[in-house]
């Protein structure tokens, strides 16, 4: 027993250094999951949309500029005064989501001293009309208020806003389990499914067998190495978006490392799965590529399965990734426990023993 045992530790200790050698491997498993955590956290930590605005204010009167600062005074509008043509170029051009303009008699005063009727004209292009038209709506509230200001009309309906205690959460928040469960999946399948080829294809596995080394202490130490690479994996992007990107991790972190591996065990045997079918790396990449490409963009990763139809959401909720993003999504959102993750670790596990039987099935050592 102490003999086997000090073998799989050399092994998983040779393991360890062969993978963390592999710059091909430790790029993909590593550098591109925190490229892809840098790019996105990037992109949730900007002040989110803002609209374009050009104003011609042609008029001098007082009414007319206090509607333009009344505009300028929108946090989301980015707004320029200029010329009417100026305005129109950008506008054509689809440089800008709104042309507002004050004509020149907007403002005067008839002879009973009350201010005339005018029109402001907001042009926005008619083809990309969405950013133009909430502009526009905007502007209207605007100049409502300053029509019930003018004619003294009281307010009998008042909106009052209050903030409420919330759990804060941003982009950062949705995509980095997902990111960190493409990760999982790309190191279970891709990581073992070409290394065990390219050692089919060399004769390395046949050689082994010749050995005293036994063959399931071989596979024990390449999937331990595994499990070890993806806690580096979770603790780095996790810290990493803690640290520069405000996620935030609202469950319990043991409980959310706990799924992750759960997820590496699962990929890991459709990566032996893979290693097993197929005969050399040529034919390796299309069956690894056929597996994960649909689940990149279904399983809710990048983006919310809402959206789709309601045919495929029935079918992405049985996806492995569906079950390991959604887990690692609800630990680090909603703060659940294991306990109430019944439906995603049930999943896991019907799929982890039913790629293991498989695996078992297809691998071959030469």
């Amino acid at each position: 027993m102490q003999r086997n045992f000090n073998a799989l530790r050399s092994l998983t200790i040779a393991s360890i250094k062969m993978y963390f050698r592999n710059t091909a491997a430790l790029f993909f498993t590593m550098f591109v999951p925190i490229a892809f955590i840098g790019v996105f956290g990037l992109l949730s930590k900007s002040e989110g949309i803002k609209l374009t605005l050009d104003i011609t204010n042609q008029s001098n009167s007082v009414l007319s500029r206090n509607i333009v600062e009344a505009i300028k005074n929108v946090k989301t509008f980015q707004v320029s005064e200029t010329s009417q043509q100026d305005a129109a170029d950008k506008l054509s051009k689809g440089k800008l989501d709104l042309q507002v303009i004050i004509p020149e008699d907007f403002g005067q005063v008839g002879q009973d001293g009350k201010i005339l009727p005018n029109h402001i004209h907001a042009l926005y292009n008619s083809a990309k009309p969405q950013n133009g038209q909430t502009a526009n709506l905007i502007i209207e509230q605007i100049i409502s208020r300053t029509n019930a200001q003018i004619a003294g009309t009281p307010q009998l309906i008042v909106l009052e806003p209050a903030g409420v205690q919330t759990k804060n959460l941003g982009s950062i928040d949705f995509l980095l389990p997902g990111i960190l469960a493409i990760s999982i999946m790309q190191l279970g399948i891709f990581s073992v499914a070409f290394a065990f080829v390219s050692l089919k294809t060399t004769g390395a596995l046949r050689r082994l067998q010749a050995t005293p080394t036994h063959p399931f202490n071989f596979i024990i130490a390449q999937a331990v190495t595994r499990l070890i690479v993806g806690v580096l994996q979770v603790v780095i992007l996790t810290g990493l978006g803690i640290w520069l990107f405000g996620f935030h991790l609202n469950g319990n972190p043991i409980e959310f490392l706990f799924v992750a591996l759960m997820g590496v065990l699962l990929f890991l045997a459709f990566g032996f799965t893979v290693a097993g079918y197929a005969k050399d790396e040529n034919s390796a990449a299309p069956i690894a590529n056929l597996i994960t490409f649909p689940m990149l963009f279904l399983s809710g990763t990048f983006f919310p399965r809402d959206a789709f139809p309601s045919w495929l959401t029935a079918i992405t909720d049985y996806f492995p990734l569906t079950f390991l993003a959604d887990a690692l999504r609800r630990i680090a959102n909603e703060g659940v426990h294991l306990i109430a993750l019944g439906t995603d670790l049930l999943g896991m596990l019907v799929w982890g023993i039913i790629m293991f039987f498989v695996a078992v099935r297809v691998f071959r050592w030469e």
